[in-house]
């Protein structure tokens, strides 16, 4: 499926929010680097892995996605998004909300743009965290 890169914010969290982890696989490229509240993560299975760890427990997600400016210059792009994240708990009422800025790098790989680096910078959040079911 062929990408432009000021949609692969759409997309990476659609599939965080469906629950489709295994999609974001063909996002990133095989040695992508994250910056988040968790550190720095290298690679696309640890990252992947990470994603799903956070994402997977929690009932409910939805990502509200706005702001996206993506500068192109040939196979390169830098893009940055901003990223409102509700997480919700097993009656899906929202019990955490944050908004974050999503700053990436991409590179061009065929018809298709591939994450190789972005960062996830907290602006403001509010409530906690929904309680992860044993």
């Amino acid at each position: 499926m062929a990408s432009a890169p000021s949609d692969i914010i759409s997309r990476i969290f659609a599939a965080i929010d469906d629950h489709r982890f295994d999609d974001l696989f063909s996002m990133y490229a095989s040695d992508v680097k994250a910056t988040t509240v968790m550190g720095v993560t290298v690679g696309a299975d640890l990252v992947v892995e990470q994603i799903r760890a956070v994402h997977e427990p929690i009932p409910a997600t939805q990502h509200l996605i706005s702001g996206v400016v993506a500068d192109i210059a040939g196979d390169q792009a830098e893009v940055r998004g901003n990223v409102t994240a509700i997480f919700c708990d097993s009656a899906h009422t929202p019990a955490f909300e944050g908004s974050n800025i999503w700053r990436g790098r991409l590179i061009r790989h065929g018809d298709t743009w591939l994450v190789t680096s972005f960062s996830i910078n907290l602006v403001w959040a509010r409530g906690t965290f929904p309680q992860l079911q044993a």
